[in-house]
């Protein structure tokens, strides 16, 4: 039952519903939601597992996925979305702190745990799409993060109350300090970088 409300109100607050926005950002607690997102991302997990055991497994790029392999990972990813969702909502609330010390982080771990509980479920249609066409689930990844960069945004705006430019800043200044860190790092190891594209476009 307190899934399905989630999921409801994940909904809302992914089309940009003010009022549930502020009513997700009172809430003084995120574990509940914290295990409903973990418990959904098992039974989504094994799921697909069993399904993908019926039809003879999975693949990507025309390669078979070993099903150790896959079981292992899924069984790992739940946790890991999890602990991941804290940690990106976790970093961004931190610079909204920085642009407004009188802000704190909790509202925005609040409403980001309701909208990674929907989030859960379109990553799972990415990734069924990556096993069928990679470049397509490429461009949906691409969407959908642009469409959650817009999100924050809205959900920052409403939550603390924040300016346009107060709302960009918060957004755009943890981009441009992992850009120079990142920056700095291939200008001190150059072959780093070398090895990361290899890797990607071998």
């Amino acid at each position: 039952m307190y899934i399905s409300k989630s999921i409801i109100e994940g909904l809302k607050i992914l089309g940009f519903d003010r009022q549930t926005i502020k009513k997700i950002a009172k809430e003084k607690s995120v574990e509940e939601i914290f295990l409903s997102t973990l418990f959904l991302n098992y039974i989504i997990v094994l799921v697909a597992f069993i399904i993908g055991i019926i039809k003879g497994g999975y693949t990507i790029g025309g390669r078979a996925i070993e099903p150790s392999v896959l079981y292992a990972m899924l069984m790992i990813y739940p946790f890991m979305f999890n602990i991941a969702v804290y940690a990106v909502y976790g970093f961004f609330g931190i610079f909204a702190e920085l642009v407004n010390p009188k802000k704190h982080i909790h509202p925005l771990l609040s409403v980001g745990f309701h909208t990674a509980i929907v989030f859960t479920i379109i990553i799972y249609a990415i990734a069924l799409f990556a096993t069928i066409s990679l470049s397509f689930a490429g461009f949906l990844l691409v969407m959908f993060i642009l469409y959650f960069l817009y999100t924050l945004f809205v959900t920052m705006h409403t939550i603390y109350g924040f300016s346009l430019e107060q709302s960009l800043i918060a957004i755009l200044l943890p981009f441009l300090l992992i850009g120079f860190f990142t920056f700095v790092t291939f200008s001190v190891y150059p072959e780093l970088s070398q090895n990361i594209i290899g890797t990607l476009f071998q």
